[in-house]
Formats: C-alpha cells, sequence, structure tokens
C-alpha cells in the first residue's frame, strides 16, 4: 500500500464516524499530511454542519503548518453555496497545494471541486480507494443517481421462506440476538416501512428500543386508510410517523390523523395500490434518505417487482414447517424465466445466535 493509500485509508475510517448520522449529505473523511505526519484531521458529523474539510482545516492549531500540506478526503470537496461554503474555497485560502481524492462527486450541483482547484494551481489526484470511497456512501449515490431513497428489504423466516405459521402469526420467528441486530438496523435507516396488513395483523411499534439509538420515522403504506386510530403505533412520537395514503382515501380520517401529528403523504395510485415511485419521490422530498422495508410479503413483492431494492436483510430461523396456510416472504407471481431472477452482486453470511443472516446488494 502506497503513502497516498495509506492516508486515504486513514480518511475513510475517519468517514465512518459520520456514517448513518449525515443524510441528505454523504459521509466524508479527511486528514491534512505535511512532511509524512498527519498535521490535521475531521469527518463530517450531520448536515448544517462543516464539511470534513473544514473540520481537519480548522483542527491544524498554527496554520503556516498547511502550507504546502497534503488533503486526504474521500468525497471531492464541494465547490457550491449550500448550507456552508464551499470547502474547495476554504482549502484554496488555507495554502494546501495537493489534494488527494477518494471519488468525484455524483452531485452536480456540488461537483466541480477539483477542477476549480486546479485551475488554481493545485495538484490533485483523485480515484484513490474510489472503490472504498463509493460503499461508504452507496445511500448518497442512490439519491443522487436515482433519484429515490436507498431501499433495504428486511425478513425474518423460517429455513423454507415462510415468514408465519398457519393463520399469518409472525411473531418470535427468529431470536432474541437477531431482534437486537433488527433494533440496531432501524437506528441506521432514516425510515422503517410496513404495509398496513402487517398493522393490523402485528400491531408493532415500529420504533427503535435500544439504549442511546436513533429513531427512524416510520412509514405506513395505507391506500384506504385502514389503519386504527388505536393502533400502538400512535402512541410514540407521532410527529414522526409518515402515512401513505391516496388521494381519494377519507379525508375526515386524514384531519383526525394530522391533528394528532400525523404526517399524511398523499400518493398516486397503481392497481396494486400506492405508486412507489411517487411514494419515493415524496420520501426524499422530506429527506428520507434510507427506508428499511419490513413487509410484510405483499409490500416486498410489490418494491421487488418495482426493481427497488437495493440490499437485503435476511434472517433465516433453524426451523421449518409446512407452507399450506403460511405466508411466503415475497408475495408475488414468481418468475417464468431464470433470467427474470434477481441476483445478488455481493452478499454476506453471519451467524446471529441460533440464527442465520444473508446481508447483500442487488
Amino acid at each position: 500500500m502506497d503513502k497516498d493509500e495509506l492516508f486515504m485509508k486513514k480518511a475513510i475510517e475517519l468517514a465512518k464516524k459520520g456514517l448513518y448520522k449525515t443524510c441528505p449529505n454523504p459521509a466524508v473523511g479527511a486528514v491534512i499530511v505535511k512532511d509524512g505526519k498527519i498535521i490535521g484531521k475531521g469527518y463530517h458529523k450531520k448536515a448544517g454542519t462543516d464539511h470534513a474539510e473544514v473540520v481537519a482545516i480548522k483542527s491544524v492549531k498554527d496554520k503556516t503548518m498547511l502550507d504546502g500540506a497534503t488533503m486526504y478526503v474521500t468525497l471531492e470537496p464541494c465547490n457550491h453555496y449550500g448550507k456552508t461554503p464551499p470547502c474547495s474555497i476554504a482549502i484554496l485560502n488555507s495554502n494546501i497545494k495537493r489534494v488527494v481524492i477518494g471519488m468525484l462527486d455524483v452531485n452536480k450541483t456540488a461537483s466541480g471541486g477539483a477542477e476549480f482547484l486546479k485551475s488554481h494551481g493545485i495538484e490533485v489526484v483523485s480515484g484513490i480507494l474510489e472503490k472504498e470511497c463509493r460503499d461508504l456512501n452507496k445511500i448518497f449515490i442512490t439519491n443522487i443517481t436515482k433519484q429515490r431513497p436507498f431501499y433495504a428489504m428486511k425478513a425474518a423466516m423460517l429455513l423454507n421462506g415462510c415468514i408465519s405459521i398457519k393463520g399469518g402469526v409472525s411473531k418470535y420467528i427468529t431470536s432474541t440476538k437477531s431482534l437486537e441486530y433488527v433494533h440496531r438496523l432501524r437506528s441506521r435507516y432514516n425510515g422503517v416501512l410496513v404495509g398496513i396488513n402487517t398493522v393490523l395483523m402485528d400491531d408493532p411499534l415500529l420504533n427503535c428500543r435500544l439504549k442511546r439509538c436513533g429513531q427512524p420515522k416510520r412509514i405506513v403504506l395505507d391506500a384506504f386508510l385502514k389503519i386504527p386510530l388505536s393502533a400502538r403505533i400512535f402512541g410514540f412520537e407521532p410527529q414522526n410517523i409518515y402515512i401513505a395514503t391516496t388521494v381519494s382515501s377519507d379525508s375526515n380520517k386524514k384531519s383526525i390523523l394530522k391533528s394528532m401529528g400525523v404526517n399524511i403523504l398523499e400518493c398516486a395510485s397503481t392497481s396494486d395500490g400506492i405508486d412507489l415511485i411517487d411514494l419515493s419521490k415524496k420520501l426524499l422530498e422530506k429527506d428520507i434518505c434510507s427506508v428499511l422495508v419490513e413487509g410484510g410479503s405483499r409490500i416486498h413483492g410489490s418494491f421487488l417487482n418495482a426493481n427497488l431494492y437495493d440490499k437485503v436483510h435476511l434472517f433465516y430461523a433453524p426451523k421449518i414447517t409446512g407452507s399450506y396456510g403460511a405466508f411466503n416472504v415475497i408475495g408475488s407471481q414468481a418468475a417464468s424465466d431464470f433470467s427474470e431472477v434477481k441476483n445478488l452482486k455481493s452478499y454476506n453470511c453471519k451467524k446471529i445466535g441460533d440464527d442465520i443472516i444473508i446481508e447483500g446488494y442487488f
């Protein structure tokens, strides 16, 4: 590993400290090096605060040390005025003479920092550990390039793919340790989404019940506003609940829900219910950049058929039963040809308690 890769790796480790906390911004880390030693470092903590480059520059107490130094940053410095001034100008004014970039910015509004710095005589190198830097920001890249949230499928099932036993009973399929892991997942995503049938059958809270964890927005797809006003979900932070419904659903019930502090998203409809493309647009407008889709079966089928899933978290309990009368994890028509089957590009398997979890990306 050469020195550029070595210091970029340090910047990546810093960026990881901001993971899941910076939406709608990317997670970024930066280190400043002079004579082979790190003299400054920083990472972006949350939207609206200083970017990693500025944090790193500010961390250097003796600013004369910046003259002729090299900055390593995981993402191309921004070149526009947003909630904060351009990082490209901050770098230029610092007298840093070389900038090493992990990946160029996919956001055309903020990109251009590399060319700006080059045009002002600063040496710029890009593409160092680019894959690792892109992997850091799969959510951000999806938001920008696909103009929608990053969607992850979460499902707990028996070995044969059943998510319930007879009658739709689905609680306690996996272990307590798996449940704890699910709560950690919830804290990492901006939103947790279920369909109305899950609410009617399980009456879930959908919150994170670990200490000091972030709370996701809770999203329910309910085209006809069947949700009971007595549902447990309304007993916890109603202002962070989003009910996605249609324009034609019960206006009186919408008013009642709004008076409770609940957010109503009026979406276009399709023959299958909520238009997921319109929903995606509305969620991103609310800065809900990543969503953990917890089901049920019909919801998973709809998202999979619409090619909206980016990642999976699949929990398998070492148990099995017959499938008649139970629900399968994917409630949609099976592929008629293997060319239509969705393939994971990468995945890993691990054991949690007695369960096995497969996590991977499409």
